[in-house]
């Protein structure tokens, strides 16, 4: 099975918005309230913060639009690649990681926000809008989330030791749940038919280490302490593809914090065969929207926290 890389790509793309200005005369302060200068300050970070969100292959598929109080999420049709991703699934579900992340950068900051998830017919890849509307309390629920952001990784190392608890699989789910989207525990059987679906109906060979099937270190037989579940929803649009990201994202900060490993796997319902074979499986349920392996976290690798990746940036 194919292993999705969902992380962030290296800098090398540059903020758009050019250098704060720090020069205002005091008299300026009619013209430019402070109050102005807060919410400008606070959507730059919300957009920042979107730099930790994971992204299929690293393209990070979106652009920001600042326009008074309102931060406007776009997809990139110039970072996605035909050959992986179509139909731009995984693209649009990496820009709903996006917006989550920007959403609770705001929140936890202490801003009140309206959200817009609605496509605009005159501009299709205008995705989604978050305004500003005043100052409220922080929510302290939400800071063990932002403090995730950084910490969150794609970990491909074999899944050892026990599974995860059962309080961790439920903040997960719960996490996720709370996006409008849901959580299929794969049984055993399941994942071996999984396994059978991804590899194109060919037997796969227990202990095998093929990564071409997605097996071994990375795939579906990784070892006993690994738990497989399918993130799925009740309908298959661009706008679920949408929250479906903004679950992803919900439920990988929630699992960061709780000591869980996250291993994105996409393979099975890349192509719209292997979709229907997944949704008959787990008993149509659902819409199929991608395959999480949860595992026990190791540590983490030694060094500095690191900065996100550079945002596109547009000021209007």
């Amino acid at each position: 099975m194919q292993v999705m890389q969902f992380k962030p790509r290296p800098d090398r793309r540059h903020d758009s918005t050019g250098p704060a200005a720090d020069g205002a005369a005091l008299g300026d302060a009619t013209i430019h309230p402070i109050g102005a200068q807060a919410v400008i300050h606070a959507l730059l970070a919300a957009a920042n913060a979107a730099g930790f969100a994971p992204s299929i292959l690293d393209s990070q598929p979106w652009r920001w639009r600042l326009t008074g109080n309102t931060l406007s999420l776009y997809y990139d049709r110039t970072c996605v690649d035909d050959d992986v991703d179509a139909d731009g699934r995984l693209a649009i579900i990496s820009c709903g990681a996006a917006l989550h992340h920007a959403r609770i950068a705001l929140v936890a900051a202490g801003w009140r926000l309206k959200i817009n998830r609605r496509p605009d017919r005159a501009d299709p890849d205008r995705l989604a809008s978050l305004r500003l509307e005043e100052r409220s309390p922080a929510e302290p629920a939400e800071a063990p989330l932002v403090d995730s952001m950084p910490l969150r990784r794609t970990d491909r190392t074999p899944v050892t030791g026990a599974p995860i608890a059962a309080a961790q699989l439920r903040a997960v789910s719960f996490a996720v749940r709370a996006e409008e989207t849901s959580l299929h525990v794969l049984y055993p059987d399941e994942v071996l038919e999984l396994a059978r679906v991804a590899s194109g109906g060919r037997p796969v060979p227990v202990g095998s280490t093929d990564r071409a099937t997605g097996v071994g270190p990375t795939g579906l037989t990784d070892g006993t302490g690994a738990t497989f579940v399918l993130l799925y929803g009740h309908t298959d649009e661009p706008e679920d593809w949408l929250r479906a990201g903004e679950a992803l994202s919900a439920g990988w900060l929630t699992a960061t914090a709780a000591g869980v490993s996250v291993l994105p796997l996409s393979a099975a319902v890349e192509v719209v065969a292997t979709r229907q074979a997944v949704q008959m499986m787990i008993g149509c349920v659902g819409y199929p929207y991608l395959l999480l392996r949860l595992g026990r976290a190791g540590m983490p690798p030694p060094g500095p926290r690191r900065a996100p990746a550079a945002q596109i940036i547009d000021r209007r």
